[in-house]
């Protein structure tokens, strides 16, 4: 096992088989033992704060959706256990950002449903139609779990990055999507949700009928409801949710358009979404650039260059592009 290896499931850049592969390296390992010793160093060389309330926070989350009654007894979990005073972070750190992977094999081994995981790599993006005919349409670095089929009285699925949903109504069972630290609860309606590991919020936006947001932050829990064209941001690092409005009959969707709508956000933040669409690197040198923030609406499937250039209409930015590396000064 390598670093790269361990960051590309930190930050979600790896297959299904690669995270397989890395909970299967990370559950093997014993006590004491050369594994364990290369997890510690890999997880220092990530700078990993033992007292960071992301860890924490994302560990509780962790408890909370896999239900680990083990601690009810007074025991760690046997993945965890191995892990010392580490074990904390660890679970932070390495389960946490796919966090729908150890649930999958938890659930697995504990109950007889059959669940289906679906990935989307980098440059692609992907519709998935639901057990109940309601539709999935999946960004670029997402991913997705649900039941081959749905109980009587719940339709529950799981994403990490960006999805647009058109719901099938069936208001014997609700729709709940959870995304983090939220989950979003309707009968029959259409929103979009974007929720990556490395991103610094949540956004649920809502495009037809209504929708309750809930989202979780140090053990308490807030509630938002949604009208068609607003848009709830949810602080990762706060706790804070922000509503605001737009416009539904103007925008169209990232599913349909390949568009890209970056609505005040920092050159950062539109960087990150650049590098999943086009599966590229951006390294912005300059750290007063990296705040700038912008917005800009791009719906005529503009190749990256031509939205680098209008993004630097200014000319503040140096832009040197090497193969899939670019890089900004």
């Amino acid at each position: 096992m390598t670093k790269d290896q361990l960051q590309n499931y930190y930050y979600n850049r790896c297959t299904p088989q690669q995270a397989l592969e890395v909970e299967q390296w990370i559950s093997a390992i014993q006590d004491e033992s050369r594994d364990e010793a290369l997890l510690m160093e890999i997880l220092n060389e990530i700078n990993v704060d033992k007292d960071d309330r992301l860890v924490n926070r994302a560990f509780e989350k962790f408890e909370k959706a896999v239900h680990l009654h083990e601690y009810d007894k007074g025991e760690k979990p046997s993945v965890l256990r191995r892990f010392g005073e580490w074990y904390r972070i660890a679970a932070a750190v390495l389960l946490i950002p796919i966090l729908l992977s150890s649930l999958y094999f938890y659930t697995e081994t504990t109950n007889p449903k059959e669940w289906v995981e679906e990935y989307v790599p980098y440059g692609q993006s992907k519709m998935v139609c639901l057990p109940d005919s309601s539709k999935l349409w999946l960004n670029a670095g997402t991913k997705l779990i649900y039941p081959k089929k749905f109980n009587n009285s719940l339709r529950q699925v799981y994403v990490a990055g960006e999805a647009y949903a058109e719901v099938t109504k069936d208001k014997s069972r609700p729709f709940v999507l959870s995304a983090g630290e939220v989950t979003v609860e309707v009968l029959g309606t259409k929103f979009n949700v974007k929720s990556y590991s490395e991103d610094s919020h949540i956004a649920v936006s809502l495009m037809e009928g209504s929708v309750r947001m809930n989202a979780f932050y140090k053990g308490e829990s807030k509630t938002k409801l949604l009208k068609p064209g607003e848009i709830v941001r949810y602080s990762k690092s706060t706790g804070e949710l922000q509503k605001s409005d737009f416009i539904v009959a103007t925008r169209k969707l990232w599913y349909n358009s390949k568009g890209f709508y970056f609505m005040d956000e920092s050159l950062s933040e539109i960087a990150v979404a650049l590098e999943r669409y086009f599966d590229v690197r951006i390294n912005i040198e300059n750290e007063s650039l990296k705040k700038e923030r912008f917005y800009s609406m791009f719906v005529n499937n503009e190749s990256l260059d031509e939205i680098l250039s209008a993004l630097n209409a200014n000319e503040k930015m140096i832009i040197e592009r090497k193969a899939n590396m670019i890089y900004i000064k």
